[in-house]
């Protein structure tokens, strides 16, 4: 396949979308806790409303990254043997390696039911999910490709009938996961329950924007950025809304809620189109972006160490403090340190990205090798 070339900003938002949610798992959970100052809990949902919407924007990236890949001719036995090699070896290494380190042992017993229910710790839900649309991408892309070649009008309808389907998943999300469940499982466990919980269908939306916006990207890029302060400025008046109600301050409306969150992806796409010139930055995010994928599995490990050293180290340290050192540290030190793994033999079997030692003098393009939202 003829290689293409990188899409810098989708590096960016990727790497963004794993500080969010290493941001929802410090500051984000630190806010929940009971006694904390007032200016530590506003503050701390501040920061946890902003990055709240980390796994719609992965779905946005995987969309977009796919698309740019997988539109031409496409060998679909190499597709799933990729899946199986980056993706299903190194989720299932650290689904045991997460149940093991965070006390979840008894989960082995049942360990195929586990990954599938994306279980192997509270936050590998994502995968659970997402393996999923990987298996029946093949029909995703056929369907909207066809959806594509029809007229504009057309088109237009389609898109806006999968905003309104989305809507009414979301308003009765709790019915359909009973009713799905009770349906497969009859009297479903917690975990047989949870594998119907993290279905695709609860998301898609957001991947199906990536797929509009992969489709017409060079037209909607530009759209994007012709328009881009009043997108920010509607962000801002959403967010300040979605705000208010983390804190309890107005009640909750979906309407708005769906917004912020569409809202979100686009201005951080159009901060990450911002930034994608500047190369010192590129350089260091793209390290991050890189091996985002492995990171994100292996984080909430991380965050514990970090956390609880700094805790022992500064007795009096604040939750405030506390969350914002642990996300900066866990952010970075995490994908900096699978850089270092990724040099080992049979490291990508760990990580689910190639092994630096071949690829570290080879030009670098955007091919076939980087097509996930979390690589």
């Amino acid at each position: 396949m003829t290689a293409k070339e990188r899409l810098k900003e989708i590096d960016i938002l990727r790497a963004i979308a794993f500080i969010f949610v290493v941001a929802q798992h410090t500051v984000g959970g630190f806010s929940n806790i009971k006694g904390i100052a007032s200016y530590e809990y506003f503050t701390m949902k501040f920061l946890y409303v902003m990055a709240k919407t980390a796994v719609p924007i992965f779905l946005f990236i995987s969309a977009i990254s796919l698309f740019y890949v997988y539109t031409g001719k496409i060998d679909w036995k190499k597709y799933y043997i990729k899946r199986f090699k980056y993706v299903l070896i190194p989720y299932a290494i650290w689904s045991a390696i997460n149940m093991y380190k965070l006390g979840n042992e008894e989960r082995f017993k049942d360990f195929f039911i586990q990954i599938l229910a994306g279980n192997g710790a509270f936050h590998l839900w994502y995968m659970g999910m997402i393996l999923r649309l990987y298996l029946i991408f093949p029909i995703i892309l056929y369907v909207a490709k066809k959806v594509h070649a029809l007229n504009i009008k057309i088109r237009m309808g389609v898109f806006v009938s999968i905003i309104y389907l989305y809507y009414m998943v979301s308003k009765y999300q709790n019915t359909i996961s009973d009713n799905v469940g009770a349906f497969v499982f009859g009297n479903p466990t917690e975990v047989q329950q949870r594998i119907v919980n993290i279905s695709v269908l609860f998301w898609f939306l957001y991947f199906v924007l990536g797929i509009y916006v992969a489709l017409n990207y060079e037209y909607l890029k530009t759209q994007i950025l012709k328009y881009k302060y009043i997108i920010i400025s509607i962000y801002f008046m959403l967010f300040a809304y979605v705000y208010s109600n983390e804190i309890h301050a107005v009640k909750f409306v979906r309407q708005l809620s769906l917004m912020y969150t569409v809202f979100s992806i686009l201005t951080f796409y159009i901060v990450a189109l911002s930034l994608k010139n500047r190369v010192k930055f590129y350089g260091f995010i793209k390290h991050i972006s890189d091996y985002s994928f492995v990171a994100y599995m292996a984080h909430v490990i991380v965050i514990n160490k970090v956390s609880n050293n700094l805790k022992l180290m500064f007795p009096s340290i604040t939750y405030l403090v506390l969350g914002i050192l642990t996300l900066i540290i866990t952010s970075i030190a995490t994908p900096m340190f699978f850089y270092g793994v990724s040099f080992i033999k049979y490291s990508e079997y760990l990580t689910g990205t190639k092994n630096s030692s071949r690829r570290f003098w080879k030009k670098k393009v955007y091919s076939e090798g980087n097509n996930v939202g979390i690589k």
